[in-house]
């Protein structure tokens, strides 16, 4: 008796948070930060599949067995690799992106992973002055010379940048309600690719709209840009919510599920247990391909930067 009330009780919070995820209710508070701990609902629905099998509970069993189908079906797909890139292909940009929380990071250490990485174009999220003055004096200007920032004067969290190893033009703030998300356009082989820092607001409780106003704004410029794009950057949101495959939409893609790879988890970073949240991010137009999608660790901040290296024209 004891086994089928708390079987029951696992069974029916994991189904919640699968229907959630099944229905794209997650725009509210509790269930636009639960959602994004959708990965780690799945291997606890098989957890409770494998007890309710083993105490003979088959209702149950059959239930837990729905939800772990469910799963499967939204994860297998990150783990089928894509096209991939040719080797010695043309037209490949090498992008990273890093959420430097409130400019606490340590700034040499980007300039070492831009260094090692051979990164043509980094975005940084939670930029202060203090830490583009950091970068600059690291060197991140001998790798990539250009850039184009925005700085909050008072909100560590507000402010974003791009550099880059080639010239950038058509400069633009981007859209926002209270975090800077600029973009600028960058040429590669005859192909002209707008590149968005990304950072919307985090769901926290009371401030779930500014979220969701934030990725809807992104999402309405980037389709209403017909030039090919990359965004890149701490999304705050996992493939798992609603308002991240709307942005997707039928044009863009999410680099880590092009690679087919793996879910890449990269947040909190700067715990003793590993990530939890994909909340970081490269998103390429649908004709794009992506090879060597990875993270790495930037030591004082709570985020891994994720890179990628995008073809634009394959």
């Amino acid at each position: 008796m004891v086994w089928t009330v708390v079987l029951s009780l696992c069974v029916a919070g994991v189904g919640a948070l699968t229907l959630a995820r099944a229905l794209g209710v997650d725009d509210v508070t509790p269930l636009a930060q639960l959602v994004s701990f959708t990965p780690w609902v799945a291997l606890a629905a098989l957890v409770v599949l494998l007890l309710s099998l083993s105490r003979r509970r088959w209702v149950l069993s059959a239930i837990a067995g729905v939800l772990v189908v469910a799963h499967a079906v939204w994860l297998v797909p990150f783990f089928v690799p894509g096209p991939g890139i040719a080797p010695g292909a043309d037209g490949t940009l090498r992008v990273m992106a890093t959420n430097v929380l409130y400019g606490r990071a340590d700034a040499r250490a980007v300039v070492e992973a831009v260094r090692e990485q051979q990164v043509e174009l980094l975005s940084v999220v939670e930029l202060s002055e203090e830490f583009e003055a950091d970068l600059v004096a690291a060197g991140i200007e001998d790798v990539l010379p250009y850039s184009w920032t925005a700085i909050h004067p008072t909100e560590g969290a507000a402010g974003s940048g791009l550099w880059s190893a080639t010239p950038l033009t058509d400069e633009r703030e981007g859209v926002a309600s209270r975090f800077h998300q600029p973009s600028a356009v960058v040429g590669l082989d005859g192909t002209s690719v707008r590149v968005t820092a990304v950072h919307p607001h985090p769901p926290t409780p009371g401030d779930v709209d500014l979220w969701t106003d934030d990725l809807a704004l992104l999402r309405d410029a980037a389709h209403g840009d017909p030039m090919p794009q990359i965004l890149l950057g701490d999304f705050n949101a996992t493939y798992d919510h609603s308002a991240f495959r709307d942005l997707l939409g039928g044009r863009f893609a999410d680099a880590t599920r092009l690679a087919g790879q793996g879910v890449s988890l990269s947040w909190p970073a700067d715990r003793r247990y590993p990530p939890l949240a994909d909340l970081d991010h490269v998103v390429v137009d649908r004709g794009m391909r992506v090879d060597d999608v990875g993270t790495v660790a930037i030591p004082g901040t709570d985020h891994l930067a994720i890179l990628a290296t995008v073809q634009v024209r394959p």
